[in-house]
């Protein structure tokens, strides 16, 4: 059984408390405890995420497995992905980004925990446009996409792993998720490298999806109209970028939809 001398609270000391309490109950086996506890949402060997009932509140538990001694360490220290995403998650909310509350990060044996508050109802972007929405609901999750980013750039920061799944449909805007590389960014006038590979990797998204250029339009709209640069100088900031994760998606997978940007 896990005691309290075996959890360690790093961030959120109220949450993890209450984490904790609960944890209590647990063998040591974390993710049989998941499974358990929560409704796994995904797995694989070195992590899980469920959504679980704490405290009468939705939320999110992400669980990382160490894989070495070095990583343990690393996690006693507060470094680890899991950390860089509350922190991550915090800075953002400062700057009145729509991301999910941060709550707690917890260490256990094994491990350490990533609490964040769920959004409910809720569907990423991905979900959302393989339900087979009419054109006018196309048209909105492609404008407000374009403007959730934008959002996160002007505030100085990119996303890292800007893929369509991270954009999570919730009371009538997107919230950013998996937060792990967010970092703050040097942005010049046409934004960093950084913040170009983000809009590159949304459209590799779109285009693996076979979106037309059509109902791409309206995310490259909403994005331009908040920012000062032309639609040919956006498009030569992200090209670098775009052309490097498209010869890698081809080579993996082979080239699929229409090229949205660039040669068409």
């Amino acid at each position: 059984m896990i005691s309290w001398k075996q959890i360690g609270v790093r961030r959120g000391p109220m949450w993890g408390e209450r984490l904790g309490a609960k944890l209590l109950k647990s063998d040591g086996n974390i993710m049989a405890w998941m499974e358990r506890h929560t409704q796994v949402l995904k797995s694989d060997k070195h992590s899980t995420v469920g959504l679980l009932e704490l405290e009468q509140q939705a939320c999110y538990l992400k669980y990382y497995r160490h894989k070495s001694w070095a990583q343990r360490a690393l996690f006693q220290l507060g470094i680890g992905r899991g950390f860089r995403s509350f922190d991550g998650a915090l800075a953002l909310l400062e700057k009145h980004v729509p991301v999910p509350e941060p709550l707690s990060c917890v260490l256990i044996p094994g491990g350490m925990l990533l609490l964040t508050q769920a959004m409910q109802p809720s569907c990423d972007l991905k979900a959302e446009w393989l339900d087979g929405p009419d054109a006018n609901r196309k048209a909105e999750l492609m404008a407000n996409a374009g403007l959730a980013l934008h959002r996160l750039h002007v505030a100085g920061y990119c996303h890292g792993d800007s893929k369509w799944s991270n954009f999570l449909w919730s009371q009538g805007q997107f919230y950013l998720v998996d937060l792990e590389a967010v970092e703050s960014v040097a942005a010049d006038v046409l934004g960093s490298k950084k913040q170009a590979r983000d809009i590159a990797r949304f459209v590799l998204n779109a285009e693996d999806l076979s979106l037309t250029p059509a109902e791409f339009e309206p995310f490259m709209h909403a994005y331009l109209d908040q920012s000062k640069v032309s639609e040919k100088a956006l498009i030569g900031a992200i090209m670098p970028a775009l052309n490097r994760l498209r010869r890698r998606h081809d080579k993996h997978y082979g080239a699929r939809g229409t090229r949205l940007i660039g040669e068409q």
